[in-house]
């Protein structure tokens, strides 16, 4: 949910989230926040702190007392420590300052979707812990066609046969999530459900807790006690997603559970143990971390019995034609339209594509295609995110360009189509769009404000600031 009086910063964030692949829903108030959390489930709320009427800071303290409430960021344009303070004594996961980033704003909300999704899971787990576990329903589907990945395929069903650490290395989105269900849902304990924890985005602070749990009373919060992953794990496989992020002091304890079995909750003085599976997996350069010392060298060791490299989608372009059906066939059912298809255009561009997101970023492709096209057949120009630099079929069938093409081609993707630099936060982003829109209306105002679904009266003062921030900046270059 993305909380924000001014509406076309509410629109254009909740627009560039839904890019990022969450389900965004913008909201104009505080009051109709809090209606629209009584109504529905969301995961994390973006909820600026000046607003008429409610107050930003005043909806946090009524949201935090909802049941199973939601993350919270603050959106802030003041810059004092102050205000960041009293918003997380108050409850907020975090909060961002104006202007931040869409790299900013898309890391903090996929950790506080990571946090709520492991505060969740934890609730969950701490029930089902003693009772038989429910059953995956299948093994995770692997798509290949590649020499590459046959190999790698039967590799991994020789993993699943033992019970050893393995650690899958590649880039991200290269599906190392997916081979890791899979050597669980083949070995001895695939009755069991797979526990998973993304490294990256847990805070250091609760790295600890929610590895091993801890006591009533083990520090300010701990109102309860509360069994860890390990613990939810027993008996099953822990996949340890992008491991390198972990830090160090959590490395040390992993390392003596790897070794022996037992661990501690925190504020316990009991050892417990558990029968725990690890997979690790990392698109980081371990062997290199270790000789920096942001990596355990001992802790590396210990999970490196049975190593797994995921080759880039690049690399193995022949499993390229497979995934496309294998998604089509996903979403076809997904939104029931039996009848989709790619034209002959839209199919060589996605062949011709480098995919450097690689299969996640194919995957995404294919659903934003699926979900926005308006006939059965989508066309080439719906097949490239809006934010990548397509690779065209001549691109695949000509020579590698010179030193002084590339560097070309580089500042050409990190610059908009006039020369100027790419707008890198929200309110670049909003003026232009704006003006692009002014621009296509031929400068009719009125026309841009219907096209851009909003009042002439705030594309006006929008209008304004934008002259006033114009002639501030070229007085302050004058001075």
């Amino acid at each position: 949910m993305v909380v924000d009086d001014d509406e076309v910063l509410r629109r254009l964030l909740s627009d560039q989230i839904a890019l990022m692949d969450f389900d965004a829903t913008p909201v104009a108030s505080g009051e109709e926040a809090l209606r629209r959390l009584r109504e529905s489930d969301f995961d994390v709320v973006l909820l600026d702190i000046r607003m008429p009427g409610l107050s930003g800071l005043d909806a946090l303290r009524e949201i935090r007392k909802l049941e199973d409430a939601p993350e919270v960021i603050m959106l802030t344009a003041d810059t004092s420590l102050g205000t960041g303070i009293e918003a997380m004594r108050l409850g907020a996961y975090d909060y961002l300052t104006k202007p931040s980033t869409l790299d900013e704003i898309e890391a903090v909300i996929r950790k506080a979707e990571e946090k709520r999704r492991l505060v969740r899971q934890n609730a969950s787990l701490r029930d089902a812990v003693g009772r038989p576990s429910v059953s995956e329903d299948s093994t995770p589907a692997l798509v290949y066609a590649s020499p590459q990945m046959e190999q790698l395929v039967s590799l991994a069903e020789t993993a699943a046969r033992s019970d050893s650490t393995v650690i899958l290395t590649g880039e991200s989105g290269t599906g190392k999530d997916v081979l890791a269900r899979f050597i669980h849902a083949r070995s001895a304990r695939g009755s069991s459900p797979i526990i998973t924890i993304n490294c990256a985005a847990l805070p250091e602070s609760l790295f600890e807790s929610e590895f091993f749990g801890h006591e009533r009373g083990a520090f300010t919060g701990a109102t309860a006690t509360k069994r860890g992953l390990i613990e939810a794990a027993d008996g099953s496989t822990l996949f340890l997603d992008e491991v390198g992020e972990m830090p160090l002091q959590t490395q040390v304890k992993l390392l003596q559970f790897l070794e022996e079995g037992r661990f501690r909750r925190v504020g316990s003085t009991r050892d417990r143990s558990a029968d725990v599976r690890i997979i690790a997996a990392t698109n980081r350069r371990l062997a290199e971390d270790v000789h920096a010392g942001r990596f355990r060298a001992d802790l590396f060791y210990r999970l490196n019995v049975i190593s797994l490299h995921i080759p880039p989608l690049r690399e193995r372009r022949e499993d390229i034609p497979a995934l496309i059906e294998h998604f089509l066939a996903r979403y076809r059912e997904r939104f029931n339209r039996p009848a989709l298809a790619l034209s002959n255009d839209a199919r060589a561009r996605l062949l011709a594509y480098d995919w450097p997101g690689n299969v996640r970023e194919l995957r995404n492709t294919i659903e934003r295609a699926a979900a926005l096209s308006a006939g059965d057949v989508i066309e080439a120009d719906q097949t490239v995110h809006a934010f990548a630099r397509e690779r065209t079929p001549e691109d695949a069938s000509a020579s590698t360009s010179a030193t002084s093409t590339s560097t070309s081609s580089a500042t050409s993707h990190s610059s908009s189509d006039d020369g100027r630099a790419a707008p890198v936060t929200l309110e670049e982003l909003e003026r232009s769009h704006i003006l692009r829109v002014l621009s296509e209306a031929g400068g009719n105002r009125e026309r841009a404000a219907v096209i851009l679904g909003i009042s002439a009266r705030t594309l006006y003062r929008k209008l304004r600031e934008y002259e006033t921030n114009s002639a501030d900046t070229r007085l302050a270059t004058e001075d």
